[in-house]
């Protein structure tokens, strides 16, 4: 009786942590994703010339959320 009791127990204690662990790592990951982004770039002439302080806008196709900034 005792030994099965143990047994019962190692099994209850695996599903338990098996549980925890699928619950926690989702919520890991969630924390993961950053709302943030760089874009990077040189905005150049026909010849290859650099060009500095043209205006640039970005636009999220999905949000039609625009930023717009200045090359460098």
């Amino acid at each position: 009786m005792v030994r099965k009791l143990g047994k019962s127990l190692c099994s209850f204690e695996t599903f338990v942590t098996a549980v925890v662990a699928l619950v926690a790592l989702p919520t890991c990951l969630v924390f993961a994703q950053l709302p943030t982004g760089t874009i990077l770039g040189v905005v150049k002439d026909s010849s290859g010339a650099v060009i500095p302080g043209v205006g640039v806008t970005i636009t999220n196709v999905d949000t039609s959320l625009t930023r717009t900034g200045a090359s460098a």
